[in-house]
């Protein structure tokens, strides 16, 4: 029998060569200002606050209709103008196997208009402040004059616009998403079929419910990087450092966890950490993990370390481990 020896060098290039292939599967960049991360289901889009922002404020009395818009769009009345067409995000939504929804509409029979139904999203803004980063939730940048609060966290429902009549074409009968020749991507309102993205609270249905939140809004101008990404479920490990034992850190946490919807575990751990385990939709996640950095009355956080491991689906309940 012949015997194929390998040199340890070789080994080591075909296993480098095999991650930079991973690697380059999982992020790609299209002209610059869109970035792809495939595994996450993750698009990472350039833009800025639009500088367009209340431009007719006299008409609008500080009401906004979009969260984004591509340029040339409704700039005036959205948050962020990003870089990006409506038509390169659907077809990157399109090669990442998500498929569109159904956007809003109205039935005839029940005489009533039926809300978007799609894959739900998270969106969050990230800017510089000082050369560090800021990443807030995009809805953080929301004002709702009604509850006087920014507007409440959400996931957007991916519709994938109405359908209209493409002008532009030969064919009489071709007919494109509304949202490729109004670049309307992300409506605050619920019932706006023509945009990519919908709010899916009932609030949305009031009149000039929402305004740009004053308090946090960087400069207009100022450039952010959006991510839109899929709610997807995943299992977080965070290990919580500070005065977090003795202080019902593990009842605070399992209490909360339980709302939510999320299973797992919190446990004291020797070292004086917290450990918490924790499954559910990244929404859910991304809340408790909000109310961990605060703690309980008593506590005092001083770190947080988190890890995202994939979704295991073994914990039905969120318990206390001793």
């Amino acid at each position: 029998m012949k015997v194929v020896k390998t040199c340890t060098w070789q080994v080591k290039i075909i296993i480098y060569i095999g991650v930079c292939l991973i690697a380059l599967s999982n992020i790609v960049w299209a002209d610059g200002h869109l970035q792809v991360k495939e595994a996450e289901k993750k698009l990472v889009l350039k833009g800025k606050i639009s500088e367009a922002l209340g431009e007719y404020e006299a008409h609008l009395k500080g009401a906004v209709e979009y969260l984004v818009c591509g340029r040339d769009g409704k700039e005036y009345e959205s948050i962020i103008v990003v870089d990006a067409t409506a038509k390169e995000i659907y077809d990157v939504l399109d090669k990442l196997g998500i498929a569109v929804g159904t956007p809003p509409g109205y039935d005839d029979e029940k005489d009533e208009p039926t809300p978007p139904t799609g894959t739900e999203f998270i969106l969050s803004v990230e800017w510089k402040v000082d050369d560090k980063a800021k990443k807030v939730r995009a809805e953080e940048l929301i004002f709702n004059v009604k509850t006087k609060k920014p507007m409440q966290q959400v996931t957007w429902i991916y519709s994938g616009s109405r359908v209209v009549a493409d002008l532009d074409s030969d064919d009489e009968d071709a007919m494109i998403p509304q949202a490729f020749m109004s670049n309307d991507l992300v409506a605050l309102r619920r019932f706006d079929a023509s945009a990519l993205f919908q709010n899916p609270l009932p609030e949305s249905e009031e009149e000039n419910i929402y305004k740009k939140n004053e308090a946090l809004l960087p400069k207009l101008g100022t450039p952010v990087t959006l991510t839109i990404e899929v709610n997807r479920k995943m299992q977080l490990f965070v290990l919580i450092s500070g005065k977090v034992q003795g202080v019902g850190f593990r009842n605070f946490t399992q209490m909360n966890a339980k709302q939510l919807g999320i299973n797992g575990y919190a446990k004291n751990l020797p070292n004086g950490k917290v450990e918490v385990i924790a499954e559910g939709d990244k929404s859910q996640l991304d809340a408790l993990i909000a109310l961990l950095k605060r703690g309980p009355r008593f506590a005092r956080v001083d770190s947080l370390d988190v890890d995202e491991r994939p979704f295991t689906g073994e914990y039905k309940t969120f318990g206390i481990r001793y």
